[in-house]
Formats: structure tokens, sequence, C-alpha cells
């Protein structure tokens, strides 16, 4: 599955994903003093902020290329008789350290990468309390980002 853009706008994109999630669990982390937790089938916890940001985030990378399959914590488990034979695919974890978020101490991020034959082309980390990003990509190295600079 070869992609029309060049990993830098890529990435430039998918930080635009990374920010659009977090402002989304931002504003549940601040606006929600209670909210309910659920439980995954490992027993790890699910809040409304992992599925608000998993649908923000997938949403938008099947916008960059609907084509390319989306392995999210957060979606129903594909199966690796499915999935062995991707040669492309979005790894994510749209809020990791849910255990974090429910604690309110700040220490959970939003985690984006693409894959290509079996080794990261380009990942994105966001912190949102501390609105700093990590990215890199095969192509440029990485960066940080702290409060859009």
């Amino acid at each position: 599955m070869a992609l029309s853009h060049s990993l830098g706008s890529l990435q430039k994109k998918v930080i635009d994903i990374s920010y659009q999630a977090g402002r989304e669990i931002i504003k549940i982390y601040t606006d929600y003093s209670d909210f309910e937790i659920e439980s995954k089938s490992d027993n790890s916890p699910l809040t409304i902020a992992d599925k608000k940001s998993n649908e923000i985030i997938c949403q938008e990378l099947k916008r960059i290329n609907q084509d390319i399959p989306i392995l999210s914590e957060e979606e129903k488990e594909v199966d690796y008789s499915i999935r062995k034979d991707w040669s492309t695919f979005w790894l994510v974890d749209p809020l990791d350290g849910t255990k974090e978020f429910i604690k309110r101490n700040g220490e959970f991020t939003t985690n984006i990468a693409l894959i290509e034959n079996g080794s990261p082309a380009m990942g994105v980390v966001y912190a949102p309390c501390l609105d700093t990003i990590w990215a890199g990509n095969k192509e440029t190295g990485s960066i940080k980002v702290e409060s859009g600079k």
C-alpha cells in the first residue's frame, strides 16, 4: 500500500490528529468530576476519553487513506490470521495510561504509529497535560514540540 504523502507531510497530519484527540481527552479530564469506568476483556480500564479519542483518531486516519488498516487498542480485535498479511498499518493507543488518567496524575499519552513491513516508519506521541509532542519518521528524524513550538 503506497502512500501518496511523504512521511514529513503525513507526520504533520498525524500531529494534528494527536492534538485533536488530546484536546478531547483534556476536555473530559477537566470538565468531568466523575465518569464511568468500564473493564475491557483483559480487566484493564476503559473510559469515555479512551472511546472519544479513539473515534477521532480512527476517523481522521481513514480520511488520510481508508485502505490502510488500523490496529487500535480500543477497536475490535483483528485476528492474527488477517493482520499477519498487513504490510502497512496504523498502530494506535488512543489513551495510553488510562489508569493514570483515572488517577488524574497527568501521566498519559496518545500514540499513533505507521508500521511498514514490520518496522515503524513514523510515530507521534502526545502528552496532553504537558502539551508536548514527540514525533519521528525514518525520512526526517525526530522532533519535540512543546506548546506548539
